[in-house]
């Protein structure tokens, strides 16, 4: 996929000036040999809840910390998860569309807020989303706000850098900012990076199984959700600590429409189906992809009891098909190989058809903004679209490079070879598209984000 170079490129950006002013750092969905090097002014903040103080504004159970802010395995690794038993307790539920499958969600006000927009908007409207990659810089954004004076509705975040070697809390003060001074949406992923040796988590980390020189050689996915491995402890830790940042979130009253294991149609995630999966599946026993979506669901839902989570599954096969009382939302990515603004018509029935019957339906990644007004005549009404980041908004200094070519005010060129200010202008004037102005009052102040910089005639600078 296209995305793979924008990671591995985002990389060359932490480690070089920009015309845009780099003296702030930067971030980036890169590979985690490289995350080892990143600094950011929040790395090893202390969450809340560290040391296993209980957040008063949430209302989850706490997770269990160490005094030194790191999770408390010994308190973690006491529950285990009953999967024969979840299952038929799944299986024996009614599926309920009008409400989360979350029923700790389903007692939290800001939760049901952000549910109900999303329910009564589905099939009327198109939520705008963007993916971010530069948190100090926010590139993406002022592509958008030089073109319209407004920005996508949600902003996607990841928490590529928050386990393994030097965990940073980066992209989660990031969206604690955008969800509280801003009030937009908030998405997260998870490229969960493992040791490459599960045996020797000193040679690195990695969450693709073979990319460019950096490859996976030892790790069993199965084994992930199989108490007494060395897997099982490491996921236990990484699960137990994003949730600790997603209640950060929550006490915050910041919803968040989790999506993780994405892309889990493909080889490339550790998590993904591998060749040597393709056998398993034929004899109908394959189960990994299930176990670890499972695992998560139950520790996150009936452990921790986190209550802000609105499920997005993003399996994109009936291979890796989950109990619908586990996902509110199917998603499925798509990254055409040329210029495409096409509503992506035959991924989305492509979807719909291995997906429960009226569950809502998202583009959770693309390479092209889809023109909504096509969406609308073909009756392809995404939940929301989201592109990815770096060149696949903004114009390059060179080829490949990742370094935005911004004006004398550091405001970046959009993409020409993907989008223009003019298109941006067409498709967020159509009314089907909500962007972030049109979003009614959730959490906090509609504030515009910083930095922003944009100097056209009368228009004013926001840093």
């Amino acid at each position: 996929m296209k995305k793979f170079a924008s990671i591995i490129l985002s990389l060359a950006m932490i480690l070089s000036l920009t015309a845009c002013d780099n003296k702030d750092g930067a971030y980036s969905d890169g590979v985690s040999d490289a995350y080892s090097d990143l600094a950011s002014d929040s790395s090893g903040g202390e969450s809340e809840n560290s040391g296993g103080e209980e957040n008063p504004n949430a209302l989850s159970n706490p997770v269990k910390m160490t005094a030194d802010g790191d999770v408390d395995m010994e308190a973690a690794l006491a529950y285990e998860t009953d999967f024969d038993a979840l299952k038929k307790s799944l299986s024996e539920r009614e599926v309920d569309l009008s409400q989360p499958v979350s029923l700790n969600a389903r007692n939290n006000p800001e939760t049901m807020k952000v549910w109900k927009y999303l329910k009564d908007g589905y099939g009327k409207q198109i939520i705008s989303a963007q993916q971010q990659m530069n948190l100090k810089q926010t590139f993406e954004d002022k592509v958008y706000y030089n073109a319209l004076e407004d920005l996508p509705a949600m902003k996607g975040f990841d928490f590529i850098f928050t386990t393994g070697i030097n965990p940073d809390r980066g992209f989660v003060d990031a969206a604690l900012e955008w969800g509280k001074n801003s009030d937009g949406l908030v998405t997260f992923c998870w490229h969960w990076n493992v040791p490459k040796d599960v045996d020797h988590p000193e040679n690195g980390y990695a969450f693709y199984m073979d990319q460019d020189g950096v490859k996976i050689t030892n790790w069993n996915a199965l084994n992930a959700t199989t108490p007494g491995t060395k897997e099982y402890e490491i996921v236990v830790h990484d699960m137990d600590l994003i949730a600790s940042y997603l209640q950060e979130l929550e006490a915050a009253g910041i919803t968040v429409l989790w999506r993780p294991y994405h892309e889990a149609s493909g080889s490339w995630f550790w998590w993904g189906v591998q060749p040597e999966d393709r056998e398993a599946i034929k004899a109908g026993t394959y189960e990994t992809y299930q176990r670890l979506w499972y695992m998560m669901f139950d520790r996150f839902e009936n452990y921790h009891k986190l209550s802000n989570l609105i499920w997005v599954w993003n399996g994109q096969t009936k291979f890796c098909e989950v109990d619908p009382n586990t996902y509110d939302i199917s998603g499925t990515d798509v990254y055409p190989d040329k210029e495409d603004h096409s509503p992506q018509t035959k991924k989305y029935e492509e979807l719909k058809g291995f997906t429960y019957e009226g569950k809502m339906l998202a583009l959770t990644e693309c390479g092209y903004l889809p023109d909504p007004q096509q969406c609308v005549d073909e009756g392809v009404m995404w939940l929301f679209y989201m592109p990815w980041n770096d060149e696949f908004i903004y114009e390059a200094t060179s080829p490949g490079s990742g370094t935005p070519k911004c004006d004398l005010f550091g405001t970046p060129h959009p993409n020409p070879e993907r989008l223009s200010d003019e298109l941006l202008q067409e498709y967020f004037s159509n009314p089907a598209l909500v962007s972030w102005r049109d979003l009614p009052k959730f959490v906090g102040e509609r504030n515009v984000p910083t930095p922003i910089t944009v100097w056209e005639g009368t228009k004013q600078p926001y840093t």
